[in-house]
């Protein structure tokens, strides 16, 4: 999966849903990292969200979304 902002190749960070032990443990999707935006200053727009150079993604959906889930 590329990113959206530079082309490169976006790396797998984490995984996000109810995943604490009073919780049902599902996954509901997964988090990216460009490592260009955090790597090298000024070559990927993406390095000027919130957290630097992160998507994330729905399993249910398969779209891409910028920023970090809450």
């Amino acid at each position: 999966m590329e990113c959206p902002s530079c082309g490169t190749e976006l790396e797998h960070e984490d995984i996000f849903g109810r995943l604490f032990s009073h919780q049902d443990g599902e996954i509901s999707g997964d988090i990216y990292r460009c490592p260009v935006a955090v790597e090298e200053e000024g070559k990927c727009d993406s390095e000027m969200f919130h957290v630097c150079g992160s998507y994330y993604m729905y399993r249910a959906d398969g779209v891409l979304h910028e920023g970090y889930p809450c």
